[in-house]
């Protein structure tokens, strides 16, 4: 069997003719500032546009437990970047077979992804790629040799076959085939003996060898012939990121792109990645780019935006409001519409779960202008107040394609059982002095977060009870809040720092039910429309962006006082001030209730909220209902 060495030159060559500009087209155009007679609006940094430095990528494994759409979805974003090639190092198919047909389709498979590539690609073998002698006689057939060199600006790349120096199953035994690992050996000590002094060497295998139990030592021996060089060798096979220094030099294992990983995140080491490669003076620096992170210029636009606000509102579960202050069970039904042109698939999941249980959810699809009902059984195991009811939230997966663009996104949906809380009757005249002791035992306490999109709180940092009541004249409201930390400024604004935000909305249903966010509330005169204020544990600077508060709260009686645990807070709304929003005499109103908590090191406040919060992406129709006494 005669030695790869002179074929291993036909890379090199045609990496060069695919990289390199035309000769004398290696200048770089110079920076041309203006004149400054002092200060100048930018920095002496160099710019980074030196000739010699290049960028390129590294895909890791696709499979073993590939993930449909990962790899295949990397190549277009690496297109992005412009990298002036790519490597791999190995697991492109899931292999482990020697039927030739079903080799063929895989490899297929795999060269119409790398096809996309508008940069070369080299492939590396892995174990998947080759672990048997029609695999290996596979790979000769389709790429020639399994372990190569180029050079690129002076940068030796040596790829590697790890599979020579041991199969995975077989540690022992070297890949039957074309090859023979002694004459890899060969190779190495041939090209590192031709390339003695290159600005750097890249070693890619698939296996990293340096990371078992008991090292290889033929391993050992290409360490030893790499000796004071300066090199970094990248491999994948784990499916999880790790960095090691090994002789002064970086041994680099990378997670995956597409291969099964449990996608723990960064700390673990598992992510889906494209490594991205600056060769610079100093050597290669590594940037991982996690995939879900590389975009396109299109990945959002009005029209897309609003296809999927379409799509979202037609996933609603109708207002249904008990008559009882026990909740002992029921159904609710989820609305399902397709407002678009192609098949939509939903995929549920609970993601927050609750005081009572959730069945009948069930992955669904639903056809064009097509709209299903999804009942939904929901139960406890002995019957239970609404007022201490918290939200559940399904997570619906949703995919579908809008004009030709597949799409998968997330709409999180909450789930509350709902009724209509009464406004007790003043019995006793009330002083609004934050003594709340002239109240009877406030019957509402939120522990735990009431908007399935915002922060949960520990009950030890924030949390509160608070009641409504009226008489002939005002409609009261007390919140008392314990919080560990009390933040309080005179000098900002209330909603910089800890405070209660209360609102009274008295309007007609449609009025009051509509979902906006918080910026149309506020920009579009909505939130001005209602009863809003702010307390704080003392005085604060007036807001001039709401500034429609300071009006309001002339109108109000307001009081707040500070506690060993906290601090309380009275209001009373002048019933006339109530009619005047609603337009006339009123008998259902809606009351949020809110707190922001403000600890010390925070940038920005957090908010507990009573229920889904009304000017968020997961607002509830129905929820905050109080209604007036006859």
């Amino acid at each position: 069997m005669k030695v790869l060495a002179t074929p291993l030159l036909i890379p090199a060559l045609l990496l060069l003719a695919a990289c390199q500009p035309p000769s004398g087209d290696n200048s770089t155009a110079e920076l041309i500032l203006p004149p400054t007679e002092d200060a100048q609006p930018w920095t002496d940094v160099p710019v980074q546009d030196d000739p010699e430095r290049f960028h390129f990528a590294i895909v890791s494994d696709r499979t073993g437990a590939a993930r449909p759409g990962v790899f295949a979805g990397a190549m277009p974003k690496i297109n992005l970047l412009e990298p002036a090639f790519v490597v791999s190092v190995g697991d492109l198919i899931e292999g482990y077979t020697d039927n030739q047909a079903q080799l063929d389709r895989e490899w297929n498979e795999i060269e119409s992804f790398v096809d996309q590539l508008d940069a070369p690609f080299f492939y590396t073998p892995g174990n998947h790629d080759m672990n048997n002698e029609v695999m290996a006689n596979t790979w000769a057939q389709r790429f020639g040799p399994s372990y190569y060199h180029f050079l690129y600006k002076d940068v030796l790349f040596v790829v590697l076959n790890s599979e020579l120096f041991g199969m995975v199953g077989s540690p022992d035994i070297p890949v039957p085939g074309p090859w023979k690992q002694s004459e890899q050996m060969h190779f190495i000590a041939q090209v590192l003996t031709q390339h003695p002094s290159p600005r750097w060497t890249i070693v890619l295998l698939h296996q990293p060898l340096w990371d078992t139990p008991e090292i290889d030592e033929d391993w050992l021996r290409v360490e030893e012939l790499l000796g004071r060089r300066n090199y970094t060798v990248f491999a994948g096979h784990y499916h999880q990121y790790n960095l090691v220094q090994r002789n002064d030099r970086k041994f680099i294992t990378l997670a995956t792109t597409g291969g099964g990983s449990g996608l723990r995140g960064a700390a673990y080491g598992e992510f889906d990645q494209v490594a991205w490669v600056t060769m610079s003076e100093e050597g290669p620096q590594v940037a991982n780019l996690v995939l879900d992170g590389i975009l396109p210029d299109d990945v959002s636009g009005n029209t897309l935006r609003a296809s999927l606000g379409d799509i979202s509102s037609g996933l609603k579960v109708p207002v249904t409001l008990a008559s009882t202050e026990q909740f002992a069970g029921g159904r609710q039904v989820v609305q399902i519409s397709n407002p678009g042109d192609s098949p939509m698939t939903l995929s549920p999941g609970i993601s927050r779960t609750s005081d009572f249980s959730i069945s009948g959810l069930m992955p669904l699809t639903v056809a064009p202008g097509e709209r299903v009902e999804l009942p939904l059984t929901l139960s406890v195991p002995e019957p239970v107040s609404y007022r201490d009811l918290s939200p559940a939230a399904i997570d619906w997966t949703v995919t579908t394609t809008i004009g030709e663009r597949p799409v998968q996104f997330v709409h999180r949906m909450p789930v509350l059982p709902l009724t209509r809380h009464t406004i007790r009757p003043v019995t006793t005249a009330l002083t609004i002095d934050g003594d709340l002791t002239d109240w009877p035992a406030l019957r509402f306490s939120v522990d735990r977060q009431g908007d399935i999109l915002s922060r949960e709180f520990d009950p030890e940092d924030l949390s509160f009870t608070f009641d409504v009541m009226a008489d002939a004249s005002f409609l009261y409201i007390a919140v008392d809040v314990v919080d560990d930390d009390v933040r309080h400024d005179p000098t900002k604004m209330p909603r910089v720092q800890d405070n209660i935000v209360l609102t009274v909305d008295p309007r007609g249903e449609a009025e009051r039910e509509r979902s906006m966010g918080i910026g149309e509330a506020v920009l579009g005169g909505d939130m001005a429309k209602i009863v809003m204020t702010m307390l704080t544990p003392g005085p604060a600077a007036e807001d001039k962006l709401l500034g429609f508060l300071a009006d309001t709260n002339a109108v109000l009686k307001r009081s707040v006082l500070k506690t060993d645990t906290g601090y309380r807070a009275e209001l009373a709304v002048p019933l006339s001030f109530v009619d005047e929003r609603a337009g006339g005499a009123w008998q259902e109103v809606r009351i949020a209730v809110s707190v922001y908590d403000l600890d010390s090191g925070d940038l920005s406040p957090s908010t507990l909220h009573w229920q889904p919060y009304r000017y968020g992406d997961a607002a509830m129709p129905g929820s905050h209902r109080f209604v007036r006494q006859p």
